[in-house]
């Protein structure tokens, strides 16, 4: 499985700068585009919590997710609004 953007943030620096070449394209663009703002220092990555890596790890399905479900409500209030509209227009 290839090194992701997220994977590589949390390495110690001397190991990012040995695997860098094993991100692919689209992680360096990330890490140029999306992720340009994170930067942990080494102490900071050994003390960081098992829990909190998963998190930041795993944040992107989490986003994907709430996108969705964002999504579906604005859906499901356009839906109402139009509903309503039709309604009132018949008696008007």
């Amino acid at each position: 499985m290839a090194l992701t953007a997220r994977e590589w943030l949390l390495l110690p620096e001397k190991e990012q700068q040995s695997r860098i070449k094993e991100l692919s394209p689209h992680e360096c663009y990330l890490l140029r585009t999306e992720l340009e703002c994170v930067c942990f220092t080494d102490e900071e990555k050994k003390r960081f919590p098992e829990e909190k890596k998963e998190s930041f790890l795993h944040q992107k399905n989490i986003q994907k997710r709430k996108k969705r479900h964002l999504i579906y409500n604005v859906k499901k209030f356009l839906r109402n609004y139009q509903k309503k509209q039709r309604a009132r227009n018949k008696y008007h």
